[in-house]
């Protein structure tokens, strides 16, 4: 037989004679020293329930609970299992950053340097925009909250392949590779009217177009992850270079493109393309080539070859010391006299190396 638990304070709002019915209910046997008091009455409860009122055992988990527990447990592992990798930032150059999660580029941060821009930093995935702050830090956190909670750039495979590497062929044309096979190319170009100067070519179609080339790399690393890049076509092009003799290469055969690079920059210094090397007045300067994605050049006094960034590095390499400053002085004044518009990024590199003579002034 249970009885009800009386509080202290309950028991205070009770008359003596709804007291004494409970003590009588109660089954109490605790000595009431004074009859007349209500505290004692209180206390002679209290007392008693202390005494003999048992705790009572918590009743066994039924099967439902057992099985709720195990469901949260296997949920819990699962979540574990499929938590998000730890974010990495590359740093292309301070106004473009790849964000990685693992091996796969999930976006990117590209600086915006349109005019009246007041939130320049942008969040790109496959060349959209996602997100736009004034704080680069904003933007990290905007991709690092969708990348947890899986809303940027989902990727159902865990096998993800590594992006393609960019070489450049020289200051405006790249290519991108992937295993060795070339994807995509990447080039300006000069007569587009609008800031979007950079264009991604696959298969001579373009594909993608942006304000900067490290954007239009991006893409074409997000895309070929992705398996939604269109495939490259392995053929040589056949036109204009094809009456060429190829410039020696101590790897691999040279394509019609390539040659066409190295020829159109033998032209600028009156240099000769023959079968065997790079002449200039009946003198051998050396070789020129360009193999799995690196420019190379071989100089005719080491005989040893070197890695040049571009090809304009690899051919300016050869130019005799005597004749370099000259040719080089002949070519930055015309420069100089030319409208702004109508230079190429190559004449702005040679144009930051050039030191105008100092100019006499009679007194």
């Amino acid at each position: 037989m249970t009885h009800n638990i009386y509080t202290h304070q309950h028991l205070q709002l009770k008359s003596i004679a709804r007291l004494k019915q409970i003590y009588s209910e109660s089954g109490c046997t605790t000595t009431v020293r004074d009859r007349r008091c209500k505290d004692s009455w209180i206390s002679a409860i209290a007392d008693y329930q202390a005494q003999h009122i048992q705790k009572i055992a918590p009743a066994a988990p039924d099967e439902q609970a057992i099985a709720q527990a195990e469901l949260e447990n296997f949920i819990a592992q699962q979540a574990e299992a499929v938590a998000p990798e730890d974010l990495t930032t590359v740093e292309i150059n301070r106004h473009h950053h790849e964000v990685y999660a693992g091996k796969r580029l999930i976006a990117y941060i590209s600086y915006d340097n349109s005019e009246f821009t007041i939130q320049p930093w942008v969040v790109m995935v496959c060349g959209e925009e996602k997100f736009r702050h004034a704080a680069i830090s904003q933007c990290h956190r905007f991709i690092d909250w969708h990348h947890q909670d899986g809303t940027i750039n989902p990727q159902p495979s865990a096998d993800v392949p590594k992006v393609p590497f960019i070489s450049e062929i020289c200051f405006y044309e790249q290519e991108a590779f992937a295993d060795g096979e070339l994807v995509a190319s990447i080039s300006f170009d000069y007569e587009s009217h609008e800031d979007l100067y950079w264009r991604v070519m696959i298969n001579g179609q373009e594909i993608f177009r942006d304000t900067t080339a490290p954007r239009c790399h991006s893409y074409v690393k997000q895309q070929y992850q992705q398996g939604m890049l269109p495939v490259q076509q392995e053929a040589l092009e056949q036109g204009e270079f094809s009456s060429l003799h190829p410039v020696s290469c101590p790897v691999s055969s040279t394509d019609n493109r390539t040659m066409a690079h190295i020829f159109n920059e033998c032209q600028k210094y009156g240099f000769s393309t023959l079968d065997d090397g790079i002449y200039h007045n009946d003198l051998k300067l050396g070789q020129v080539g360009y193999t799995n994605g690196n420019w190379w050049v071989i100089q005719s006094c080491s005989g040893q070859p070197q890695y040049s960034h571009s090809v304009f590095d690899a051919v300016s390499s050869l130019l005799p010391v005597s004749e370099l400053t000259d040719t080089e002085v002949d070519n930055c004044e015309q420069l100089l006299d030319m409208p702004f518009e109508q230079l190429t990024i190559e004449d702005w590199q040679r144009l930051k190396t050039y030191e105008p003579a100092p100019q006499l002034v009679a007194v």
